[in-house]
């Protein structure tokens, strides 16, 4: 792992367990291993690594989304994005963590999350698709990715904290009730 790496995911792994305000420069050279100017070389400041972290971690799940996406059955399509998503934070609890967490304003700019978009608007194309096509209901786009997203973190949240086990039955009925929250009613 190169020095650029070694502090990216030092910054990440100490954010998530103290809080952006509560990581100094310092402690992440320290334990990256680098010298602080090092990381002063590839970054301008701390929220330029946390804004790199953050663009990392969409553009992941960007990808990981659509992965072995099924041909034609619009539930099916959207059985394999939620569980997709929820296989992804569960499997990287740092990035679950850092996104639930951190990714949130004023940490993260609304300019960086314009940025982002690129790496999920195939995400909002499927989506905007089905309601085009009277698979999904007829909401403003970004209220029901919203509301995808946070049904997903919600499930996230709980197999994490070991609130509930989240058993396959678990997760059957979680995703059963966020598709009957945004399934066409007609």
């Amino acid at each position: 792992m190169d020095k650029k790496q070694r502090i990216i995911i030092t910054m990440l792994e100490l954010v998530v367990k103290q809080g952006v305000h509560a990581t100094p420069m310092s402690q992440v050279a320290k334990e990256a291993n680098v010298a602080v100017g090092t990381i002063y070389h590839y970054f301008e400041n701390k929220n330029q690594i946390i804004e790199e972290i953050y663009m990392m971690i969409v553009k992941d799940y960007g990808v990981v989304l659509i992965a072995n996406l099924p041909e034609g059955d619009f539930k099916k399509q959207y059985k394999t994005m939620w569980l997709n998503l929820y296989n992804y934070f569960v499997g990287n609890p740092l990035a679950y963590k850092f996104i639930e967490y951190v990714a949130v304003p004023p940490i993260i700019s609304k300019e960086i999350v314009k940025q982002s978009v690129p790496y999920i608007s195939n995400i909002r194309d499927i989506f905007l698709d089905g309601i085009k096509n009277k698979h999904l209901r007829d909401v403003p786009v970004k209220l029901m990715l919203q509301m995808t997203f946070g049904d997903v973190v919600s499930a996230v949240r709980l197999k994490i904290k070991e609130e509930l086990e989240m058993t396959n039955n678990h997760i059957d009925l979680a995703l059963e009730m966020s598709w009957d929250s945004i399934k066409h009613k007609g």
